[in-house]
């Protein structure tokens, strides 16, 4: 494939100089020397007409030829113009000169304005260098290459790409540059990090049961069985449950975010539920000299319910309880609150500590966290997740003269409201 008209005129150079010269040589063989001077000379003019005739009929015919040429070389371009993925092409000083339809209705720009290195405009800077040592690597290698990296679509939002380069090779079989195949792979990469993010969750939130577990082993392990020790017991059951259930739940985490799952709702009690996350932190609250108290109306005294699934609630109030347990001040109190209204269950988590300010606007965001030495900032996030996974809301307030309450409240189903309402 001629890469422009230069080149083409080049390699056709000799053919047209020795088909030139042949011609000439048999046009002065039938000369007739015999002639007068005159005459002779009148017949060189004229064949140096016809030279010239000829001459340009060769210019012509190549000319046609190279144009017929470029046509069939840039035929596969017309092919690929409106493939569904994005396609580049470089030439041989590894600058791209070429992309279709679909890159350009991608990325909302004009040809003139992405080739050469125009594209790169669009490139996320914290891809940028890495994308082009990568890229510059195998183009001078002269090797197949992939990578994965933000181009910025017409509407100004970055998208994960993967980008996939090979050599080509011209008519000659020499190296002419490079064809690349893009492909968006956004909704894979969001996946991904999901998950990542799913098992911080997870991690996060098994830590506490495990640090009870471990605690109470260890008084076992120390004090030996007695009595007492025997009524621990039942706090490690709860506790290993309670992790067996959350790695159980990995799944369900996952699909909150994404607004994907509905909870397998029904009736539990949310005395035994808040009371299992106050065993399950209890290894913390002792670490710290801090007192948990909890509060029931006489409403949720007797009827005791609370509708919603048991595994997600509990994990909601630990989170917000092990969240209290370590911004409040050492040798205070926290308070867990759970009173009924009409329509409403309402949980209130008290800490004498107050939130600080630049946290407060952002608090329930992903990794919102502040003067813990472990902390991931995914606790509060996760309850966020849970309560308005079930129709319920978040929210808080704080001071540092009253401190911080986080005020959780889960919806009584409609038909259910009238009969349980207090009287």
């Amino acid at each position: 494939m001629y890469q422009n008209c230069s080149e083409y005129i080049g390699c056709s150079k000799m053919f047209m100089c020795k088909a030139i010269e042949a011609w000439f040589s048999k046009e002065c063989n039938m000369l007739d020397y015999e002639k007068s001077k005159e005459e002779l000379i009148a017949e060189l003019v004229a064949l140096r007409q016809r030279l010239k005739d000829v001459e340009l009929s060769f210019c012509t015919i190549g000319s046609v030829e190279y144009k017929r040429s470029k046509e069939d070389a840039d035929f596969y371009l017309t092919i690929l113009d409106e493939a569904p993925a994005l396609i580049w092409r470089a030439a041989k000083d590894a600058k791209c000169d070429w992309f279709n339809a679909t890159w350009l209705a991608f990325t909302g720009r004009q040809l003139s304005q992405e080739i050469g290195d125009g594209w790169a405009e669009g490139v996320h800077p914290e891809d940028f260098d890495r994308c082009l040592a990568i890229y510059l690597e195998a183009f001078h290698a002269r090797k197949f290459f992939q990578m994965e990296y933000r181009l910025r679509r017409h509407d100004g939002e970055y998208r994960w790409i993967l980008d996939i380069g090979c050599p080509f090779k011209d008519a000659k079989g020499e190296f002419a540059g490079y064809i690349g195949y893009v492909y968006d792979i956004t909704d894979r990469k969001v996946n991904e990090q999901f998950r990542l993010e799913v098992e911080r969750i997870v991690r996060h939130d098994i830590k506490a049961p495990l640090a009870s577990l471990h605690t109470l082993a260890k008084t076992v392990f120390e004090d030996g069985i007695d009595e007492d020790i025997r009524l621990l017991v039942p706090g490690i059951l709860r506790a290993v449950q309670h992790v067996i259930s959350l790695v159980d739940s990995t799944e369900k985490v996952a699909m909150l975010e994404l607004g994907k799952y509905r909870p397998h709702s029904k009736w539990f009690s949310i005395k035994n539920c808040i009371h299992d996350a106050v065993v399950c932190l209890s290894p913390i609250a002792d670490m710290k000299q801090i007192y948990i108290e909890t509060n029931f109306d006489d409403f949720v005294k007797v009827n005791d319910r609370c509708f919603g699934e048991e595994i997600l609630v509990q994990d909601m109030v630990t989170n917000i309880l092990k969240n209290a347990l370590e911004a409040s001040p050492r040798g205070k109190s926290v308070t867990i609150t759970c009173i009924c209204s009409d329509v409403d269950l309402h949980i209130l988590v008290h800490n004498h500590g107050a939130i600080p300010e630049s946290i407060r606007n952002n608090f329930f965001d992903k990794y919102i966290t502040f003067g813990k030495p472990f902390g991931t900032g995914l606790g509060t996030y996760s309850a966020k997740l849970i309560a308005e996974a079930h129709g319920g809301q978040i929210s808080f307030s704080t001071s540092e003269e009253d401190g911080t309450t986080v005020f959780i409240s889960l919806p009584i189903p409609e038909q259910d409201a009238a009969r349980l309402a207090p009287r």
